[in-house]
């Protein structure tokens, strides 16, 4: 092995395995576990949620502003892990994150929990980032699939038990309850990870820098132009995207100005990282190649389909089959249960094979025919065709998103100081397309159910059906509620047929992604008489 061969392989030192590694991989499942509740908790709660508010019209926010968060943070904190140890950035993110939740079970009215999102969406990202740099540093790059698919094993069961949770609390106990469980999940997660995870400098770091007066010093180099241009890109993209179609027209100019002003910053965002070259929040040097280009493509449109249908399968249920919250999230399971089942066999066989492209490749298919299926259901559509549809939906989840990014990972495994802030982007488009995803589905349904309701229902009173849908069996006149319950239906099912376009274009991406074995490597050399035996080799 030569020297080179062995700079891009996580020094000795930080490389776990046994009763050393159980512990440090107890606190990434605890991080994930925490971040995917709150993110799926709220998938049968936020109906219930947005009717106690009065405020469905911006029920949409409270799970956008999250993911808008994450976002525009991502870029951010993976600079941060270039410079900081994971283990500070975690405990930092955490209580971050925290403290929204706190904000969140408080809040009185839309915009606090609006407000309190935006925060926990913020420590979110650092978490998920943080985590990615430890397992990096941790394992081997031939056994991250094995530790990936269990971390998605996690987060896939935590979207299962998070809609059952949110619901049993929304019905019998408060929905106060989904944000108020964060925070001993979140104290316990800090208390092991504390304990248990050691400081680690990232790869590449200068190891001679390691008191905080040099990492501090070093942070004077955080790209923070960078930062408010992701910021405002981002942000202007998030407030059209919402606005356009639900409480604004397409053509208003104040849809039209924050496009304009969408794609000026992101142009300035580039052109400025072109500028300061490595120092860059997202150095241009991660883009080396049209399979970059492709996973991070891909990694987008997974995310922008799987949150529409986390969130828009629930209102199916809860409104158009009248069923509670509780059993709403039942009702989910054939889509979670598949994720699992299947994030869980393909991370086990690319570890084995060493192969993730094939199961790139057969997601999309899946999505593709899933949504196509679902545009065909109906107010009478039978619990066995919605369950089978579910199941290709929840396929193209658990072969496509964990194995895009072990993609991402295996195409800068030479080069390890890029790692952190490649996976970052990678992050980020895949939280963009989550964020997206959402705000295109909320224009959407908007738009439709005006157009449906007018048709269906002109009579209905639009104080309930639009800020207080299920409410509408008992307080609408019975002769109205089948009108309404149609324009529900058929602007569900305008949502869920945007599947259909993302599965296709995810198959031509795909193409463009290379085709890489995981291979094996020999244990790295350590010492300098280590490096000069293994190059005689």
């Amino acid at each position: 092995m030569s020297l080179k061969a062995a700079e891009t392989e996580p020094p000795q030192s930080t490389l776990l395995s046994g009763k050393r590694l159980v512990p440090v991989f107890g606190a990434l499942l605890l991080a994930v576990l925490l971040v995917a509740l709150d993110q799926t908790i709220l998938a049968t709660a936020l109906p219930r949620i947005a009717s106690d508010l009065n405020s469905f019209s911006l029920q949409a926010w409270v799970a956008t502003s999250f993911v808008l968060a994450q976002s525009v943070f991502l870029l951010f904190f993976g600079q941060v892990l270039r410079i900081f140890p994971a283990k500070w950035v975690m405990l930092v993110t955490i209580f971050i994150f925290e403290i929204g939740s706190l904000v969140c079970a408080l809040a009185q009215n839309m915009g606090s929990l609006i407000a309190g999102r935006t925060v926990s969406g913020a420590g979110a990202a650092g978490m998920f980032v943080a985590m990615l740099q430890v397992l990096s540093q941790a394992t081997r790059l031939e056994d991250r699939p094995k530790y990936m698919g269990m971390l998605g094993v996690v987060f896939v069961l935590s979207s299962i038990v998070g809609p059952l949770i949110g619901g049993a609390l929304t019905d019998h106990v408060t929905w106060r309850w989904c944000f108020y469980l964060n925070i001993p999940v979140g104290g316990l997660s800090m208390a092991i990870i504390s304990v248990l995870l050691k400081p680690v400098l990232p790869l590449g770091a200068d190891p001679t820098k390691r008191s905080w007066a040099d990492l501090l010093h070093q942070a004077r180099n955080i790209d923070w132009v960078a930062a408010v241009l992701a910021a405002g890109s981002v942000t202007s993209l998030g407030l059209a995207l919402q606005w356009g179609g639900n409480t604004k027209p397409w053509d208003d100019k104040a849809v039209i100005i924050t496009f304009v002003f969408a794609g000026a910053i992101a142009i300035a965002f580039v052109l400025w990282e072109r500028y300061v070259g490595d120092a860059a929040m997202a150095p241009l040097e991660i883009f080396q190649s049209r399979s970059i280009y492709a996973l991070f493509a891909y990694g987008f449109l997974n995310r922008f389909t799987q949150l529409i249908f986390a969130y828009y399968l629930p209102i199916l249920y809860q409104v158009v089959r009248h069923h509670s919250a509780t059993k709403s999230g039942i009702d989910i399971l054939p889509m979670l249960v598949a994720g699992i089942v299947l994030l869980l066999i393909s991370g086990l066989l690319v570890g084995k094979f060493g192969y993730y492209f094939p199961f790139l490749l057969a997601a999309p298919p899946c999505l593709a025919v899933g949504s196509g299926l679902l545009y065909t259901i109906s107010a009478t559509t039978s619990s066995a065709k919605l369950a089978g549809i579910q199941i290709l939906l929840g396929a193209s989840t658990g072969l496509g998103l964990q194995n895009s990014i072990v993609g991402v990972q295996v195409e800068f495994k030479d080069q390890p100081k890029l790692l952190a802030q490649a996976q970052s982007v990678s992050s980020f488009f895949q939280f963009l397309g989550g964020m997206v995803g959402l705000s295109v589905a909320e224009a959407v349904f908007s738009t439709e159910l005006t157009r449906f309701l007018a048709r269906y229902a002109p009579d209905a009173p639009a104080a309930i059906v639009r800020n207080s849908p299920t409410a509408i069996y008992a307080d609408l006149p019975a002769a109205l509620v089948p009108g309404v319950i149609r324009a529900y239906i058929e602007s569900l099912r305008v949502v869920y047929i945007l599947g259909v376009p993302a599965g296709a274009v995810s198959i031509l991406v795909t193409l463009f992604i290379k085709n890489l074995k995981i291979v094996k490597e020999a244990p790295a050399p350590t010492t300098k008489a280590d490096v000069e035996k293994s190059e005689k080799v």
